[in-house]
């Protein structure tokens, strides 16, 4: 797990990366956030990634603008290696901001926006069963309870 001061990186559950963002960055922690965001890219490993930003801040304009430049720069990688990103946002309206957002700009991986942990592994799990990780699929919903009594073991 690595963590920059706004955003932690756990990946512990790999192929699951969890972001967890809390507050607004400075431009020093944005670009350490970007460095680190690559470098999972660079591990060459298919994954999901949940982006829990319920108490996330406002990106600046700069901000943007840099995520923009760094979304083409690793477009090919992201295509190939982001199985999905669910994005973990509990305000009805920023809700609807960030699906406006990702209709306009649509990325080149499936994406969810839901208000609950619970609903971004469930279904991080289902698109890393369609992709053939079942292992690493049944092992987070193991970790996080999501399995009937039976299948608990």
């Amino acid at each position: 797990m690595s963590a920059t001061r706004f955003c932690t990186f756990d990946d512990s559950l790999w192929p699951l990366l969890i972001l967890r963002i809390v507050g607004e960055p400075s431009n020093q922690q944005f670009e350490e956030y970007l460095d680190v965001s690559a470098s999972y890219l660079h591990r060459g490993e298919r994954h999901v990634v949940i982006a829990d930003v319920l108490r996330a801040g406002i990106e600046s304009t700069e901000q943007r603008r840099k995520r923009a430049e760094w979304m083409g720069r690793y477009d090919g990688l992201t295509r190939e290696l982001v199985l999905g990103n669910a994005f973990v946002i509990n305000s009805p309206f920023l809700r609807l901001g960030l699906n406006l957002l990702l209709h306009l700009r649509q990325p080149s991986w499936p994406y969810l926006v839901v208000p609950r942990m619970e609903s971004a592994v469930a279904w991080a799990a289902g698109q890393m069963d369609e992709a053939g990780l079942r292992e690493p699929a049944h092992r987070i919903r193991r970790h996080f309870g999501l399995l009937p009594m039976s299948q608990s073991g």
